[in-house]
């Protein structure tokens, strides 16, 4: 049972990026099968990992017909970061509280390679590593409820930056990261929280112009 729930983690973790990074395009149409070949797995592990991005609304599971990937609608980036927000705040306030030294060491690492993916320009690893920083500040948060909440639009945020912002502003959000380690690093939850805050303030704004953006065209 373990070595079957760990492999339906790497099979999310796979699709999840190939989802987010558009390997997987938006209304492709897709089969367990077609997964289950590419991804080397058997079929328990590919049709966990389906219901889960399916939950989270990355794909569509058709009855008889197979899988659709989710389209993206720019108009509800703005809705997502709104949703997103106070979740983000409240947890990053509990990990500053709550997290363990391993936890916080984590956070450490991965704040500093998020910011060397970014002088690289390199998104993909950018994403992937933000996608673990919020993985870690979810269990040092220790509020499932909130971090099951959060998850999804979380992913639905990579998938947006990827596809309309790419390599911009990573170095900006490499340092809002890096600031908020600190602060969750040092246990200092007002000043995590006001990191949070920013940083999701900053994300909004960039929802926003993105979305006035497409509806000027």
């Amino acid at each position: 049972m373990a070595d079957e729930e760990s492999l339906a983690q790497v099979a999310y973790h796979r699709l999840e990026e190939d989802i987010v990074t558009l390997k997987l395009k938006p209304g492709e149409a897709i089969t367990e099968a077609r997964l289950t070949a590419e991804l080397g797995m058997g079929r328990t592990p590919i049709r966990e990992a389906i219901q889960r991005l399916s939950w989270e609304g990355l794909l569509t599971i058709r009855p008889r017909l197979g899988m659709v990937i989710a389209e993206i609608n720019p108009g509800d980036f703005t809705r997502v970061m709104e949703a997103r927000h106070s979740l983000e705040v409240l947890l990053c306030g509990a990990a500053a509280r709550l997290a363990s030294k391993d936890e916080r060491k984590a956070l450490q690492v991965c704040a500093g390679r998020m910011r060397d993916a970014a002088a690289d320009s390199d998104v993909i690893a950018f994403l992937r590593l933000d996608k673990e920083f919020d993985e870690i500040v979810a269990r040092a948060a220790c509020n499932p409820f909130a971090a099951k909440a959060v998850g999804p639009l979380q992913t639905l945020s990579r998938r947006y930056w990827f596809r309309y912002l790419g390599d911009a502003d990573l170095e900006a959000s490499a340092q809002g990261h890096l600031e908020l380690m600190l602060a969750i690093e040092a246990g200092n939850e007002r000043d995590a929280t006001s990191k949070a805050e920013g940083l999701m303030q900053h994300f909004r704004r960039q929802a926003a112009s993105l979305v006035a953006e497409v509806e000027w065209l």
